[in-house]
């Protein structure tokens, strides 16, 4: 009997490692997603603060390991790109904060979400928990879910050998299931469909996972402003 014929091994070894692991890009989206769901087991609303704190610093720290997923940001968008960044993430706020109460609940989701009004706080606490918020709302979602969603996602089911999916092909079929599933994952789950469908467009025209990052901060800055403004904590 012959023996099996193998790939060089040059030729396996000049990919990255992390393009072959799929542990980078779920890692934190994991981590985030399992802490949020032990957060209805706190004894009470004033847990809530320190356990975001430590939520993100986990998440942020599962980050910092996996930082070589972050080769995927580059190159930077263009001008034009990062302007068609920006008017999405614009137009996403608008969905979400537009469409609230035209749509029903998904029985099976449990509802929405548990706000959490820092109005409890002492000032000094509520000042601290609000800028601790909005650095986990504005600096670590729009990373670990782009590099989930729109990098990892989008590719691996186009093909389960993702890396080797250009970043930035889009079939309408990943878009499709891929906004699903970030339906899914959001109690607002229909701005939330919208806003995959909206991204995975401009994955699609940019070929840039920045692109995508850019818009999705700029959709949760603006949408943090507008809660810490209005008191509308129940987006949080």
């Amino acid at each position: 009997m012959s023996a099996p014929v193998e790939a060089p091994r040059e030729t396996f070894d000049a990919l990255p490692t992390v393009t072959r692991d799929f542990m980078p890009y779920i890692a934190p989206m994991f981590a985030y997603v399992a802490l949020s769901s032990l957060e209805g087991y706190l004894p009470g609303p004033g847990w809530y603060p320190p356990a975001y704190a430590a939520k993100a610093a986990v998440v942020a720290a599962i980050m910092w390991y996996y930082r070589t997923t972050w080769s995927d940001l580059r190159p930077a968008p263009g001008v034009r790109d990062v302007a068609l960044a920006v008017a999405t993430g614009l137009v996403v706020v608008g969905l979400w904060i537009g469409l609230d109460g035209l749509y029903p609940d998904l029985p099976f989701m449990g509802g929405g979400r548990q706000a959490f009004d820092p109005e409890v706080l002492s000032p000094a606490a509520r000042v601290g928990f609000i800028l601790v918020r909005m650095l986990g709302l504005v600096l670590l979602v729009p990373v670990f879910e782009e590099l989930f969603w729109r990098s990892f996602l989008i590719r691996w089911l186009i093909d389960q050998e993702f890396w080797k999916v250009p970043i930035g092909r889009v079939t309408w079929t990943a878009a499709l299931v891929s906004a699903g599933a970030f339906a899914l994952a959001h109690p607002e789950w229909l701005p939330a469909f919208l806003t995959g469908l909206l991204w995975a467009g401009l994955l699609a025209y940019t070929k840039s996972i920045s692109a995508c990052v850019i818009s999705h901060v700029v959709a949760n800055l603006a949408l943090g402003v507008y809660v810490i403004a209005t008191r509308s904590w129940k987006y949080w």
